[in-house]
């Protein structure tokens, strides 16, 4: 279910829901549904106890909620602690589980092992750890028996590596040899210069881009001496030049060819942990987060700090740190939630003072109101939301991010200013308004 329609179903159903109570739908409603399969659970000894005091609490809370009078604010309260604590208890459940998953795996106990995982509870195999090693022993065992859980989560991992891997900040890589004949380097915003002085061989990396790149480089060298304790990863500064090494010839035959990598930012940048940043959107407006910070659908490894904001098309956009414009796309008018069309997303790339960088993505085709080179302040109009690019529905991916080595970035935890004070983690589902 991509995003809009979750977002749709979730407004139906807290309007026409009649299976559960309609108050505190969102907390309630996946609590309840998980009975079923908590019974089918509560026939394994291990968890025969919790499953079914689990089973009792639920019972008794939804019946607490359906006989709930909404004018009733003691009890309303009294329906939200109890809900609280079922989610305690829900949680509690959840950690046996996955703990009897981790022994079935370890006991080779590959019936049990299908039972505990086909329940497909909210929370299941949630540990990245517990998870790759569930889905290794799955491929070893799956001709015997599969799951089709567990094919859908073999599936969900190969597509969220790859969107990880194909987001928008990409590495570049390229070589030269002095072999062959030099490239021309006027298209490139980053390239290596090799130059003659008298018996030395000067390399030089120039970076022509409005912004710091983290470079690595792997070469090889024949005939031709030079200093070893150089470092091979090298940071370099917006627009600038700097000298890479020196090789000195040792005899006619000498040689050289040179691979190397970049990407976006500084590996050495230091985030301002301090820094209170804006929600990205109009003051005095709420807006729904549809995933948070580690988020179950996208937001892992690279991008576990990411945020997306619930944004209809064409709601404006606003800094939510001043900066400098650095990259922008704006041309694409295309999108699904497929490997397809992950180079297809429009954005906004703004670099901060101190050498981090926040993203603004999936913006609509045109959707790009500022230039490269402007300099923005705090709460200045800046795009328009889309849906372009690896996207299941209308939304505004955030990030704020550095180079975490020459071939990839890392999102950083940030901090938002609302009206009701500081997020440090924004939640799913939740409002929230700007201030």
């Amino acid at each position: 279910m991509n995003k809009a329609l979750f977002l749709l179903f979730f407004l139906f159903s807290i309007v026409f829901s009649k299976e559960y109570p309609p108050i505190f739908s969102q907390l309630g409603n996946p609590l309840y549904k998980s009975v079923d399969s908590l019974k089918i659970l509560s026939n394994i000894e291990d968890l025969n106890r919790s499953c079914s005091s689990y089973i009792s609490k639920a019972d008794e809370t939804l019946a607490f909620g359906e006989a709930l009078n909404k004018s009733d604010k003691k009890g309303v309260k009294e329906y939200l602690q109890r809900l609280r604590k079922l989610q305690k208890e829900y949680d509690r459940n959840i950690y046996q589980i996955n703990k009897n998953i981790n022994q079935a795996i370890d006991k080779d106990n590959y019936e049990k092992f299908l039972k505990l995982t086909d329940c497909n509870l909210e929370g299941l195999l949630k540990s990245r750890v517990l998870l790759k090693k569930s889905l290794e022993y799955y491929k070893k065992n799956r001709t015997s028996k599969k799951s089709s859980y567990l094919e859908k989560k073999i599936d969900f991992s190969k597509l969220v590596q790859y969107h990880e891997t194909e987001s928008f900040n990409k590495s570049v890589t390229d070589s030269f040899d002095s072999s062959k004949k030099k490239k021309s380097t006027s298209k490139k915003s980053v390239y290596l210069e090799a130059k003659n002085i008298g018996n030395a061989v000067v390399i030089t990396i120039h970076n022509k881009n409005p912004y710091s790149i983290t470079l690595s480089v792997n070469a090889k060298y024949t005939n031709l001496s030079f200093d070893k304790t150089l470092p091979t990863i090298r940071v370099i500064k917006a627009k600038s030049s700097i000298e890479y090494i020196r090789l000195y010839r040792n005899d006619s035959k000498a040689s050289y060819s040179v691979s190397y990598s970049w990407i976006i930012g500084s590996k050495d940048a230091v985030h301002d942990d301090s820094y209170v940043y804006r929600l990205p959107f109009a003051r005095g407006t709420s807006i729904m987060v549809s995933q948070g910070f580690n988020g179950k659908a996208t937001h892992k490894g690279s991008s576990k700090y990411a945020i997306d904001f619930a944004m209809g098309m064409g709601t404006k956009i606003y800094a939510a740190r001043s900066g400098i414009v650095v990259r922008t796309k704006s041309n694409s008018n295309k999108g699904g939630y497929s490997k397809e069309f992950a180079s297809d997303g429009n954005y906004i790339t703004i670099a901060h003072s101190d050498d981090t960088f926040a993203t603004y993505y999936h913006l609509k085709r045109g959707g790009v109101a500022v230039k490269i080179g402007d300099k923005v302040n705090r709460g200045d109009h800046i795009g328009y939301s889309g849906n372009t690019g690896y996207s299941s529905g209308p939304h505004l991916h955030f990030a704020v991010f550095k180079a975490a080595s020459a071939k990839s970035t890392q999102s950083l935890p940030i901090k938002f200013l609302s009206s009701l004070g500081i997020i440090d983690n924004p939640k799913i589902g939740v409002l929230y308004k700007a201030k």
